[in-house]
């Protein structure tokens, strides 16, 4: 007889599941909410306890793992395109079953194991924490090489403005469709602190002492230092925000991979970009 301590249960399946998302959102090379990723990590938590209550067996079949797999990819990441997110699934998935058989690996080397179909180690603390601590690190070395972006994936960015110049490293997301809807240009994201160095003095200190998540706000500080002509308000969509405003600004030239791209407006991101880069573009055309 099994004797299932729920505690034990809930919290070893929290962290790997925590884990698990972050690596998906890693490799994926997208931007993240750790809210909204351990909010996804405390459904599977809690789907993994509702397996064992009694009444509730049935949830341990295979279409209701996909259903709650799904679930917590929508629940972290449900602010990107379908055709992305539906990526980020699948990705989710695989890694699911990678981490599984390191957590059934590393069980039965301790003589523990896996009940009824999601990890399960039973009152050992230490075991749990170093499990899921050895199977992240598996999990990391396994996809390091893969979670790096190719040459084609990547270009350095230049942006000019007055004599002031920035160069950064780019990532080239296919899924990276921002535009302004008033003259249709494209608008490339850059990392804030990027920002500042290029803008000048009076309009970097201005949004350096503002919450950038006001981009309205900013907007209007902006006309009263005489740049209203140079920025405007772009609306967009990211994970964790419905409908909002990136706060954007036309820059003397921006060039991307050596190339120039006439018009291109820079938007300047609230929250980090991915991982390494400082900066987020369409594909080169």
């Amino acid at each position: 007889m099994t004797i299932i301590y729920i505690d034990s249960l809930a919290l070893l399946n929290l962290i790997i599941n925590y884990l698990l998302l972050l690596a998906t959102a890693r490799i994926g090379g997208i931007g993240f909410n750790r809210w909204r990723v351990a909010a996804a990590a405390l459904f599977g938590a809690g789907y993994a306890v509702m397996v064992w209550l009694p009444g509730f067996w049935f949830l341990s079949g295979f279409f209701w793992k996909a259903l709650s797999c799904a679930a917590m990819a929508f629940i972290a990441f449900g602010g990107v395109r379908p055709a992305r997110l539906a990526r980020l699934g699948l990705l989710f998935i695989a890694l699911s079953f990678l981490l599984g058989g390191a957590v059934l690996a590393i069980g039965l080397f301790m003589g523990e194991g896996v009940s009824g179909g999601v990890p399960y180690i039973p009152v050992d603390f230490k075991t749990l924490f170093l499990t899921a601590g050895l199977s992240y690190a598996v999990l990391t070395l396994a996809f390091k090489r893969l979670g790096r972006h190719g040459p084609g994936e990547t270009a350095d960015i230049l942006a000019v403005w007055d004599g002031r110049h920035i160069r950064v490293r780019a990532l080239i997301d296919s899924g990276h469709t921002l535009t302004d809807p008033i003259s249709g240009a494209e608008v490339a994201v850059l990392d804030r602190a990027a920002a500042l160095t290029l803008l000048p003095p009076d309009a970097a200190a201005l949004i350096d002492g503002v919450l950038l998540r006001d981009a309205a706000g900013v907007m209007e500080l902006m006309g009263s230092l005489g740049f209203g002509a140079r920025f405007r308000l772009v609306p967009y969509r990211a994970v964790g925000v419905d409908c909002a405003f990136l706060l954007a600004f036309r820059p003397d030239g921006v060039t991307v991979g050596g190339k120039k791209r006439p018009g291109c407006l820079i938007g300047i991101s609230p929250t980090p970009i991915a991982e390494g880069f400082d900066a987020l573009v369409s594909p080169l055309q």
